[in-house]
C-alpha cells in the first residue's frame, strides 16, 4: 500500500475543493436565471458570488503552493 505525501494530500485537497466551488457556483448561476422572484434571485446571485470569490482564494491559495 503507498502512502500519498502530504503535497500530494495537499494537492488533492485543494482541487477536491476548487472542483465542488466551481459546480456550486454554477448550480446557482442555473437557479438565479430560473427563479422569478427578485429577492430570491438576490439571494441566489449573491450566494454565487460568494462561491466565486472562495474560488479565487483557493487559486490564489493553490498558486502559492504550487499547485497546478
Amino acid at each position: 500500500m503507498t502512502m500519498l505525501s502530504e503535497q500530494e494530500v495537499l494537492n488533492n485537497a485543494f482541487k477536491d475543493m476548487l472542483f465542488h466551488e466551481q459546480v456550486l457556483a454554477g448550480k446557482l448561476a442555473e437557479l438565479h436565471k430560473e427563479i422569478t422572484e427578485p429577492q430570491i434571485q438576490k439571494m441566489f446571485q449573491g450566494m454565487e458570488m460568494a462561491a466565486r470569490t472562495r474560488q479565487n482564494m483557493l487559486t490564489q491559495k493553490m498558486s502559492g503552493f504550487g499547485i497546478v
